[in-house]
């Protein structure tokens, strides 16, 4: 009786050690203020933990320094009841431009946006002026490759004047 008393105790104590370690995970859920406004906001701002080129909104990092706590404050700017571009204005007005996840399409924005396509034009241009440049005449063929290029061109007007209809024999071959 005294063995079953002990069993009972033991077992309280481990289960109610299990739904405490339960409560301490759900209460630790990064997920929690996960929610779409959340995410929709947060694929405006860059993660700048330094270990991805994520978005806040998807950055894969478990525990992650920084993303975790900016989707907690978005969540809690709009629970406040603060529009997403107020809560992406806050947080560029504070952290700067590197917040946003895109380069504005205003100002040296637009430049960052341009600036590719203009260095492949220069760069083409470049090398079309290299190329131009450098390049050498044709060399003059030698008699023994006319000869060779003279005989595959017979052989090659023979094959074709002959038509599609009728069939060559190799020679060599027995029928």
């Amino acid at each position: 009786m005294l063995l079953s008393i002990r069993k009972r105790s033991v077992n309280v104590k481990l289960l109610t050690a299990f739904l405490f370690a339960i409560a301490t995970l759900v209460a630790q859920d990064p997920t929690s203020y996960m929610s779409a406004h959340v995410l929709r906001v947060g694929e405006k701002l860059s993660c700048r933990c330094g270990g991805c080129r994520n978005t806040v909104g998807n950055c894969p990092m478990l525990h992650c320094e920084y993303s975790d706590p900016m989707r907690r404050r978005i969540a809690s700017m709009q629970a406040q009841g603060r529009s997403d571009s107020d809560i992406i204005n806050t947080v560029v007005r504070e952290q700067g431009v590197v917040a946003l996840s895109t380069p504005p399409n205003e100002g040296w924005g637009l430049f960052t946006w341009i600036m590719p396509g203009i260095a492949a034009l220069i760069g083409f241009f470049i090398y079309s002026a290299y190329v131009k440049r450098n390049r050498k005449a044709p060399e003059p063929v030698s008699a023994a490759d006319e000869a060779v290029l003279r005989r595959f061109q017979d052989q090659i007007d023979d094959e074709l004047s002959d038509g599609p209809d009728v069939p060559k024999e190799h020679p060599g071959k027995e029928k």
